[in-house]
């Protein structure tokens, strides 16, 4: 009671301070606590993340967190690993996450709580000591926008470098990851560009047989599903060769030849060999 944690609230980690503990039905711990924002609420065990050293003068935590991130960020590069992966105490079946997306989603809960810690300690630290904090925070937005961008969260990881543009534009490593955002948020946007193209292709050559537009038609006016099946059938026939009468052709005109050639070797030695006396042909 009295001390300060942070927490999960809708999907962000937030400082709240600890105003009572209770068990519930179950005997599992309750915790009343207030946000900074004045807002109460009750929270379980598992909704606290951290519990917040209060002596931490030279912002430990924080930094510990951002370079546990740091880690976890070169780890997902460096184990390449098949599979998916599951925490301690979680069931197998539902982890969905491969080992990478783990160590990234695990990187960026890491500079996020180091980033809320950072914002905490600088409502009650000296000018010098803000702006040691800010530094930290920086360094863990920057941190945490590279995670978002391995998880191809190019929205997520854009806000976070824009941030700390806004404050320090002549922050190059922001610069340089913004940048790489953007490359990839082109790259993505030509693969997709060109996926809608074929598929627009594809659709026009369904649509321009004579076939496909019969179907198209049918679809309008509420055909019946075995219908429709019917003449996208026929759109594939008239868009493909026959190759069951392909081959059948093919083989019969082979064999043709193939008889032919017997039958004029067989005339051949009729003609040009000469029996011995006594010995008919």
């Amino acid at each position: 009671i009295g001390g300060t944690l942070v927490v999960k609230k809708k999907g962000h980690s937030v400082i709240a301070e600890v105003d009572c503990v209770e068990n519930d039905e179950k005997n599992n711990p309750q915790y009343d606590v207030t946000f900074l924002s004045g807002e109460e609420a009750t929270i379980s065990q598992k909704e606290i993340l951290l519990a917040v050293w209060a002596k931490d003068v030279t912002f430990l935590q924080p930094r510990i967190l951002l370079n546990l991130s740091r880690c976890l960020l070169k780890l997902a590069n460096v184990d390449t690993t098949r599979g998916n992966a599951s925490c301690v105490g979680e069931n197998m079946s539902s982890a969905k996450n491969s080992r990478q997306e783990r160590y990234r989603l695990a990187a960026v809960r890491g500079v996020s709580i180091a980033m809320s810690l950072c914002e905490y300690h600088i409502l009650e630290s000296s000018d010098d000591s803000a702006e040691e904090l800010d530094s930290l925070a920086e360094k863990a937005r920057i941190v945490r926008s590279r995670a978002f961008l391995d998880l191809k969260k190019i929205p997520n990881a854009t806000v976070d470098a824009k941030k700390v543009l806004a404050k320090k534009p002549e922050n190059r490593e922001a610069q340089a990851l913004l940048a790489d955002i953007r490359a990839m948020d082109a790259y993505n946007k030509s693969v997709d560009k060109r996926l809608s193209k074929e598929v627009c292709r594809w659709v026009q050559t369904a649509t321009n047989s004579t076939k496909g537009t019969e179907a198209m038609d049918k679809t309008d006016e509420s055909v019946s599903e075995d219908q429709s099946d019917e003449a996208g059938r026929n759109v594939i026939e008239d868009a493909e060769p026959s190759y069951p009468k392909l081959f059948t052709w093919q083989l019969a005109r082979k064999i043709s030849v193939e008889l032919c050639a017997v039958f004029a070797f067989v005339v051949a030695m009729w003609v040009i060999y000469d029996p011995p006396e006594g010995q008919e042909l």
